[in-house]
């Protein structure tokens, strides 16, 4: 029975084509969208209740995983720093009273990053999760490594002192 559905020329092919297919569509898994969603990382309403964890049950008057499944077809570009190092190609980054990005590459990064070091990136936001209502995470992949512009150099620096003044004016470490 196999040898008669191999033995086929046209099986041949049509299984040759569904094995090209399934290649292909494995291949465009580390796409990442060219559309940039207009949803930026450092959001100012943190600076305003610096006590408390920003946290999102909505964004755009959407509940977060319906925007997110919404958004499935564009990226994100953010920039943070680097607070864990998973291994070669996942990373932490968080800012101050932000919630986390867990963030996976579609490849290893050499020389790998460090604790400490800006990155910024474009990917696909695909999940964001809390803990208890605490430590909310944004959750990135697939997603390349870009070069951060002067401007989102800035804006992390301003954001970086804002949110300082802000701990220091609530009384926070």
């Amino acid at each position: 029975m196999m040898k008669k559905f191999f033995g086929s020329t046209n099986n041949r092919k049509m299984f040759r084509l569904a094995w090209l297919i399934i290649f292909m569509a494995g291949c465009s898994s580390h796409d990442i969208p060219e559309e940039t969603l207009d949803f930026p990382y450092l959001d100012e309403r943190a600076l305003e209740r610096p006590e408390e964890e920003l946290t999102y049950s909505e964004v755009n008057g959407a509940y977060v995983h319906d925007f997110i499944k919404a958004n499935k077809d564009k990226s994100v570009r953010w920039t943070a720093t680097v607070t864990r190092v998973e291994n070669n190609s996942t990373y932490e980054l968080q800012e101050p009273l932000l919630p986390a990005i867990l963030v996976t590459f579609a490849d290893d990064l050499t020389p790998p990053p460090k604790v400490g070091d800006v990155l910024t990136f474009e990917g696909v936001l695909t999940g964001y999760g809390e803990t208890f209502g605490k430590d909310p995470l944004w959750v990135v992949r697939p997603a390349r490594l870009v070069s951060t512009t002067a401007e989102e150099q800035e804006a992390l620096f301003t954001y970086q002192q804002a949110a300082q003044q802000a701990k220091e004016g609530a009384d926070l470490p």
